[in-house]
């Protein structure tokens, strides 16, 4: 997919990686609507990205991607505002093993009403225009994370979510690409996290200070790989410390 001109909607996209996703894009001549629960973040980011390039290429939207209303409220604000939507990044997520119901439903629920909302959208065979629906998953999803299990749990699920819906037959004439993102730790706000948060700070700590975290902008360029790449379908891509990006094809039985 050539970016120029196309609709790219992000959640959690007023910081870390979600942001640097929409400075990307927009770089490439998308527009981009930044959805995010934090209405003051998210409004100085629009303000941000609409000085550094178009301002009617920019729209922030509320979004609470826990509640069906709200999140389909701000999706269609997006289509009425551009018209359609291209890409769609289910990127929002937290880390609190306090509130693992929550952590649940943002993380994983967040990801199924995304993924459901764009795919109807956009399916050729609904009148659509076909797209890409790109899923934050996680490395601590594809192995097992004591500090955070339920943590890790959802981003199991976003990855095999994902996974699922790719080996969809129906897919091929839908016309709609399915991918999922596996960072390793990065520095972003969702590891500038309370000792409470999580189960064994101090291990945890330990552990995270003789590791190589992953570069944002490594993260960035495994989103613009899965946007640009048509042939990046039902895969996996993973960005480790060391290695970068490199992509992680799952072992799918081709829909006959």
């Amino acid at each position: 997919m050539q970016l120029k001109d196309k609709v790219v909607f992000i959640t959690g996209g007023a910081e870390g990686f979600g942001k640097a996703v929409a400075e990307a894009v927009l770089r490439k001549g998308a527009k981009v609507c930044v959805a995010d629960v934090n209405v003051d973040l998210g409004e100085a980011t629009a303000k941000e990205l609409q000085a550094s390039s178009r301002a009617d290429s920019v729209l922030f939207v509320k979004c609470d991607v826990s509640d069906a209303s709200v999140f389909e409220d701000a999706f269609k604000a997006a289509v009425s505002k551009f018209g359609h939507v291209d890409v769609m990044c289910n990127n929002a997520g937290i880390l609190d093993e306090r509130i693992w119901e929550k952590q649940l439903e943002i993380n994983f629920g967040g990801v199924v009403r995304g993924t459901m909302m764009a795919l109807n959208h956009m399916r050729k065979d609904k009148g659509g225009r076909g797209g890409v629906i790109i899923n934050t998953a996680s490395i601590g999803g594809l192995l097992p994370s004591f500090w955070f299990p339920t943590y890790a749990a959802s981003k199991s699920a976003v990855y095999h979510f994902t996974a699922s819906w790719a080996k969809n037959p129906d897919m091929k004439s839908a016309d709609v690409r399915m991918v999922s993102i596996c960072p390793s730790g990065a520095k972003t706000a969702l590891l500038d996290m309370a000792e409470e948060k999580i189960i064994n700070y101090e291990h945890f700590k330990q552990f995270m200070e003789r590791s190589k975290y992953c570069r944002v902008d490594q993260v960035v360029e495994a989103f613009l790989l899965a946007m640009e790449d048509d042939t990046i379908h039902g895969t996996a891509i993973t960005i480790k410390s060391k290695e970068g990006v490199e992509k992680m094809k799952m072992s799918l039985v081709p829909a006959e």
